[in-house]
């Protein structure tokens, strides 16, 4: 997707945890790092994330990973401190070739020569009121300071992308309720990455469902540095299965369509659908799984158009053993376009992507009954571009939905 000239390419990549004894944590560890892409993409200067669980301790730990000709590699190292436990977020570019497998050394410790650091990226600044992640002169974005709708403006490439305060959570029980999360009393996003590398945010919320019963909600937002995308991770703790759906609602600062110049959209479906919206009306790509159906089994889709009074199938799947839908979107005027992906997309019963082309997006996932335990969540990746994103965009946004894997090797 697009990026601002000068800056290499990042994105937040799986996180892996490696709880080391605190013996020997006191002094410097090695281990080895794998990385492997996943999607069959060409990813030149990519960031990945590794987090290591440590014992809290007033020594400072230090950071150096080395490539396999032992060079040494720019990291960026921020500690979440967790009481006994200090979590390190371990922040670093590489480059891979389509579905390559790479192994890295990590040496850290007190007295290990830490590796270089990018000088200039994103800048986190904090007030009362809001957050802004600034990378001058290419971008900035603002946040409302509290745990709710995440999203308050983007200025990218000459233009302001969001109609805010928007990127709204929203939660309906199996009662009927429906209810957003946080909100004015919530408490603030919690910084967990500053940069230059990576910002973090994270942010949680209990809500009520009555019965003095309450969903926990842990949300994490990341931002990488030259992307204009932030990528959304929902979890939401119901042992006791009263989550009916979830949604993230957003609202694009879109021109006016008129029927002489629609707004566009397309789809990522089994297929690539693209289509023209003229004043109200919608468009919708749809995924259902039918009951009980095999594990791992594609779920089928459509892609409906129309007005809010009623839509229409456009497109549609084939009957039987349909190709699995994609799960993403571009929602565009002439100058601006959302680029919008969905993890694990067709997993759950029902899920969709719903546009307006006044520039709503919606995305709902509906949970059929499960036993208990059995999490629900929501990953999601927003990245603002230019018209067209074939030009302004790096790559699709299946790019996003299938970032390289990053673990600990003996």
């Amino acid at each position: 997707m697009s990026r601002p000239r000068h800056n290499p390419v990042l994105v937040t990549a799986v996180l892996v945890v490696l709880i080391v004894s605190g013996d020997r944590a006191m002094g410097s560890e090695r281990v080895q790092v794998e990385v492997r892409e996943t999607g069959g993409w060409s990813r030149p200067v990519y960031p990945c994330t590794l987090t290591l669980d440590q014992p809290t301790t007033r020594k400072v730990l230090r950071f150096r990973l080395l490539d396999e000709s032992s060079r040494p590699v720019v990291v960026q190292a921020d500690a979440e401190i967790r009481g006994k436990t200090t979590r390190w977020w371990l922040a670093f570019p590489v480059s891979l070739k389509p579905f390559q497998r790479r192994v890295m050394t990590l040496e850290y410790g007190p007295t290990v020569t830490a590796s270089p650091r990018r000088a200039r990226g994103h800048v986190l600044e904090a007030s009362a009121e809001q957050f802004k992640i600034v990378n001058a002169p290419y971008l900035t974005w603002t946040l409302p300071a509290r745990v709710g709708p995440f999203l308050q403006s983007l200025d990218f490439g000459g233009h302001q992308h969001l109609a805010g305060p928007t990127a709204r959570l929203v939660i309906k029980t199996r009662s009927g309720r429906t209810l957003p999360v946080g909100g004015p009393q919530a408490a603030r996003w919690v910084p967990i990455r500053r940069g230059p590398l990576a910002v973090t945010l994270a942010g949680r919320q209990s809500v009520s469902v009555g019965d003095s019963a309450t969903i926990d909600n842990r949300v994490q937002l990341d931002f990488p540095v030259s992307r204009s995308w932030v990528r959304l991770d929902w979890q939401l703790e119901d042992p006791d299965d009263r989550v009916a759906e979830i949604s993230l609602d957003v609202n694009l600062n879109l021109d006016v369509p008129t029927a002489r110049i629609p707004n566009l959209v397309d789809f990522g479906a089994g297929t690539w659908v693209y289509a023209r919206l003229g004043p109200g009306q919608v468009a919708s790509l749809e995924s259902r799984r039918a009951v009980g159906g095999r594990p791992g089994q594609a779920a089928s889709w459509k892609v409906l158009r129309g007005t809010a009074k009623g839509s229409e199938p456009f497109v549609v799947s084939k009957p039987k053993r349909p190709v699995r839908a994609e799960g993403w979107v571009h929602l565009m005027d002439r100058q601006r376009c959302l680029a919008l992906a969905v993890g694990a997309f067709g997993r759950e019963q029902f899920e969709s992507i719903e546009t307006t082309a006044e520039g709503g997006v919606r995305i709902r996932r509906v949970f059929a009954a499960r036993e208990s335990g059995r999490p629900k969540s929501l990953v999601t990746w927003l990245h603002f571009v230019g018209f067209p994103p074939q030009q302004s965009a790096a790559t699709s946004p299946r790019h996003m939905q299938t970032p390289p894997v990053v673990r600990i090797i003996r």
